[in-house]
């Protein structure tokens, strides 16, 4: 069963974790599709507290840092990360960090 909430979900719930969620993915109990979707759509939170000595925030699961650290271990592919861009990019409050649409 699948005790990841994803986006959207009820806010009485547990806080969604995008570091389980990828987990879920790499296990096959998520398809592609649905995960690029949901990903793309994550209310990714702003970094705290980065060390030079951990590339990954390891006390916040929602960081676009935890997708990196996902493609590094081989949870998601190259490709995956450039859709799930492409989609970030055109949602209507633009990219996730804030930065100015790219052409």
């Amino acid at each position: 069963m699948n005790d990841t909430p994803a986006p959207g979900a009820p806010a009485d719930g547990p806080a969604p974790s995008l570091r389980a969620y990828l987990g879920l993915y790499a296990a096959g109990f998520v398809e592609r599709e649905e995960m690029v979707a949901t990903v793309a759509a994550w209310p990714f939170e702003a970094e705290e507290g980065l060390d030079e000595g951990h590339p990954e925030p390891t006390h916040q699961d929602n960081t676009l840092s935890v997708l990196a650290a996902a493609r590094l271990l081989g949870q998601v592919t190259r490709e995956d990360v450039a859709e799930i861009q492409r989609r970030i990019d055109g949602r209507p409050d633009g990219p996730a960090d804030g930065a100015e649409r790219r052409p």
